[in-house]
């Protein structure tokens, strides 16, 4: 993607994603922008991570090289439905950029056991683990996992 150019979703990328994820985020009012370029949010978080990361706000996704359809790389579709789900939760009410501030939950990525996976009490992203980790399941065919899986992601049922 050019630097600095914001785009839609394209229509594979729509058709990639796990079942229930494009309705969800339709019905939320919900419509995604990935943004080439990293978020001043990024830069900031540059300084601690070491890199810039993609990040979320609300329906843009700052993705600094993002490329022109995530649907032809896997990797990339895997960290689309990851970054999706934070706009789902921006759009829900469930995330705004200050509860992701002050909430240390929200900055894990270990999951609980699964016996413990309860969406309401999974922080932001956790919950977007387990949206791409669904979205990777379901590439590979693994049937177990995909249902333990959508037994805890709202939007697939």
């Amino acid at each position: 993607m050019t630097p600095g150019v914001t785009r839609s979703l394209t229509a594979a990328e729509r058709a990639a994603l796990s079942a229930g994820l494009w309705d969800a985020l339709v019905a939320a009012g919900a419509f995604p922008r990935i943004v080439a370029a990293a978020s001043p949010l990024a830069r900031i978080a540059y300084l601690w991570r070491g890199h810039t990361p993609v990040l979320t706000l609300g329906d843009r996704i700052y993705w600094g090289r993002a490329p022109d359809d995530c649907s032809r790389q896997p990797a990339a579709m895997a960290l689309l439905q990851h970054e999706l789900q934070h706009v789902l939760d921006y759009a829900t009410g469930r995330l705004t950029a200050l509860g992701y501030a002050i909430a240390p939950r929200n900055w894990s990525y270990d999951l609980p056991p699964a016996d413990r996976w309860h969406w309401p009490r999974l922080g932001a992203e956790q919950r977007s683990v387990l949206a791409e980790q669904l979205w990777r399941a379901e590439r590979m065919g693994d049937s177990a996992r995909i249902a333990q899986l959508r037994a805890v992601i709202p939007w697939t049922a």
